[in-house]
């Protein structure tokens, strides 16, 4: 069942305002299918929508509370997404149909574009789009996490990398070098 759902009926020039809970149990049903989760406080969503004609104007803001796996040591992190919202309704009839749709250029002027049909707007899936795309590809819990740490007892003896490696995945090239260097000489 959609939660945030505008009756359009009543809307003219002047507009409506709605304000709507983000709720953990949207979020995770949302989320589904993601590695995002719910952080546990509410968010909300606030809108303010009005009519121009037949097309419906929706300008509003999302504040959501997120959890993302830190890409680097794979911990929980909080991710707070504070973002505005903003798009153009027009009547379901208007979209293009049959072959010429599929051939339609995109001008970026219409990329907050959507149809609406019937007596309300859904707004469920643009907020699930809104907080997918403002999520980092990589989150990091901080600039300098240094990841998941290394058992000892899986790390490899310093004579294998030596100690003065500054990266041991560099190791197998600083070997090949000295070998080279003794070599020459």
């Amino acid at each position: 069942m959609p939660a945030f759902v505008l009756p359009i009926q009543d809307l003219d020039e002047s507009g409506r305002d709605w304000n709507f809970p983000i709720t953990d149990d949207w979020l995770a049903c949302a989320l589904t299918g993601t590695e995002l989760s719910p952080a546990g406080r509410a968010g909300r969503l606030e809108v303010h929508a009005q009519r121009n004609g037949q097309d419906i104007l929706l300008q509003g803001q999302i504040d959501a509370h997120l959890q993302a796996p830190c890409a680097r040591c794979l911990e929980d992190m909080p991710l707070d997404v504070d973002l505005p919202l903003t798009a153009l309704f027009v009547p379901a009839q208007l979209r293009p149909r049959g072959p010429e749709a599929a051939e339609v250029e995109v001008r970026l002027d219409e990329t907050a574009r959507d149809y609406y049909g019937g007596t309300e707007i859904i707004l469920d899936s643009m907020v699930r789009e809104h907080l997918l795309l403002e999520v980092p590809m990589k989150p990091l819990c901080a600039e300098d996490c240094e990841g998941i740490a290394v058992p000892t007892h899986v790390q490899p003896p310093n004579d294998v990398f030596g100690a003065s490696a500054p990266d041991p995945r560099f190791a197998p090239l600083l070997k090949l070098k000295e070998e080279l260097t003794k070599k020459e000489e």
